[in-house]
């Protein structure tokens, strides 16, 4: 396959909390970041403004696939827009296309580069979040500590210097207190503000980025052939889904 062949990637957005703005932003960083594809921002009817508690999560992990399924001629693959990957199973199960977790990707690359590690939610309240999805994916004795940045992502933006020193500061205490090698930014907000470019230099530690990383795996994926396994991940009967698909 020519290395300037394109594949098409939609990157989906489990809620309706994104601006018309923040997506367009989103798609620019997200095409900077792939070197063979070309990146969709695909944004959904309905769901939650965040993706902040369980009953937000629940709530995120259906208001996608009906979109992916109706979308799914259009793409190659699909990354779920989230670090919680939610409904991530039920997407694989239910399109015929590479479906790549942020989360389920970031943390396996992740254990590639250190045998331990922190990760950075964004909030107190995703920390437990974060913590069931960790466990979830069988991460639990690696991951040293789910640390809350507690530092609004527009600061990033808007303030990058004075944000990335604060966060800095709480990554090297907290990887002196609870020990780690790396560190995972746990949002993909923080990614799509290029906190690890910000902290890099700071830590002297790897700062690993889920947008990165997933739209990188789903890259990779593409070329080598391949997708989920239709034995882990079997299809539904779609007749009887019928009225939730149309």
């Amino acid at each position: 396959m020519a290395a300037s062949r394109k594949y098409r990637i939609g990157y989906v957005i489990p809620g309706i909390g994104l601006t018309l703005e923040e997506a367009e932003r989103r798609k620019k960083i997200a095409n900077k970041i792939v070197e063979h594809s070309s990146v969709d921002i695909v944004c959904v009817d309905s769901g939650p403004l965040t993706i902040e508690n369980c009953v937000e999560e629940a709530y995120a992990a259906s208001s996608y696939l009906s979109k992916i399924y109706s979308l799914q001629d259009l793409y190659d693959a699909f990354v779920v827009g989230c670090f919680g990957d939610p409904g991530l199973r039920a997407a694989r199960e239910l399109v015929n296309k590479l479906v790549v977790g942020p989360a389920e990707s970031t943390l396996h690359l992740t254990s590639q580069l250190a045998d331990a590690f922190i990760v950075i939610s964004p909030l107190t309240n995703t920390v437990i979040l974060t913590k069931h999805m960790i466990h979830s994916y069988g991460f639990g004795e690696k991951v040293t500590a789910i640390v809350p940045a507690n530092i609004p992502v527009i600061e990033f933006i808007e303030n990058r210097e004075e944000a990335s020193k604060k966060l800095a500061g709480l990554i090297l205490n907290t990887v002196k207190e609870k020990g780690g090698d790396a560190v995972i930014l746990g949002c993909m907000s923080m990614g799509y503000a290029l906190v690890d470019e910000l902290l890099m230099d700071k830590t002297n530690l790897p700062i690993i980025n889920p947008v990165k990383v997933s739209l990188k795996t789903a890259e990779m994926l593409l070329s080598l052939n391949l997708k989920q396994s239709i034995k882990s991940f079997p299809k539904p009967d779609y007749n009887k889904l019928k009225h939730l698909l149309d």
